[in-house]
This record gives C-alpha cells, structure tokens and sequence, in this order.
C-alpha cells in the first residue's frame, strides 16, 4: 500500500512543481466543486431554470452527502499531507510538497465529498442540458458536449484536490465517485 501512497505523493507533487503558475485554477476548482457550492450556486440556478431539477439537485446532494459520510466512516482513507508527515516514509528524502488551507483537513479522505456529491448533483442538470440540447441540435459532436464538459469538469475537480494534497488519486477512482452518481440517477428531466 505505500508504494500506491508514494505514487500518489509523487504525482501530487509533480503537479506542484511543475505547474506551479496553476495554483490559483486549482483552487478556484476545488472551490467550483466544493459541496457547499451545490446550496449556494447549483441549486438555486437549477430550480430558476426548472422546478423538477432543482429539487433533484437538492435531493441528490442531501443523500449523497450521507453516502458520503457513511462511506467515509467505512473506508477512512488517510489524506496525503498527513500522512507525508506521520508515516516516516520519506524521512531519509522529504517531499517538497506544500500545503494549503484545505490541505488541514482532518477528517477521512476516502471518498472524496467534492467529487461523490458534486459529481452526483450535478449529474441531473447534464442530463436535462443533454436533453435540451438533443433536441435542437443535429451534431452528434454539439449533442455530446454537455457530457464531456461534466466529465471534464470532474475531473479537473479530481486533479484539484490532488494538487492541494486533499486526496490520493486512488481515492478519486470512478469506483468511489461513480457508485454516488448513478446510484441515485434520474432517466432524465424535461426542462419547463
């Protein structure tokens, strides 16, 4: 298992190193997929643009921050930033990884609330854009664009809580993240 944890820390802090001029995208992701972001941002656009939506935003996100919970009792997975410091594994060569504010956090870091929840609650406005979308638009390529803009946003969410050492990217599989997604998915929604 360390070596898994190790190449976590070494990837964590490539993207450190070596993209060092991204810090502030990282951060500005990590804050677009915080849950809390779901109450503040996501909901009340999508209950604006249709009843039905909104409230499965709301729904959705309720229970998967419960699943998630839950699921982090269950699997209580260490965060990379502590456990660079309290494993002893690179006391001979110290990582030059640095911290942040969300760094600190101290709770399990298996799974990840920002991509479970996010990526859940978002999962019904993608299908009713989809929809839409669909609808009106003979490209297959403008038809699978609201697809790929959501899972490249998951993604970068991902990759943003790597770079801020909040997760090991092991955590961040699909196999965490997709169960909260689909698990509670919606066939799709009828923008009104």
């Amino acid at each position: 298992m360390e070596s898994t944890l190790s190449a976590g820390i070494a990837m964590a802090e490539a993207l450190q190193n070596q993209l060092p001029w991204l810090e502030k995208v990282w951060l500005w992701v990590t804050f677009l997929g915080d849950p809390k972001s779901l109450f503040l941002f996501y909901f009340p656009a999508a209950y604006y643009a249709s009843r039905r939506v909104g409230i499965a935003v709301l729904w959705i996100s309720l229970i998967t921050e419960w699943l998630n919970l839950i699921f982090k009792w269950l699997l209580f997975g260490d965060r990379p930033f502590w456990w660079v410091h309290e494993s002893g594994y690179y006391s001979q060569a110290p990582a030059q990884v640095h911290q942040f504010p969300s760094s600190c956090e101290t709770g399990p870091g298996s799974p990840s609330g920002h991509c479970m929840i996010t990526g859940a609650a978002l999962w019904p406005i993608m299908t009713a854009i989809s929809s839409q979308v669909a609808t009106r638009a003979h490209s297959r390529w403008v038809r699978v664009m609201p697809s790929l803009a959501y899972c490249t946003f998951l993604l970068a969410v991902g990759l943003s809580r790597i770079f801020l050492l909040a997760h090991f990217p092991h955590l961040l599989d699909p196999l965490y993240t997709g169960p909260g997604s689909f698990m509670v998915h919606q066939p799709s929604f009828q923008v009104v």
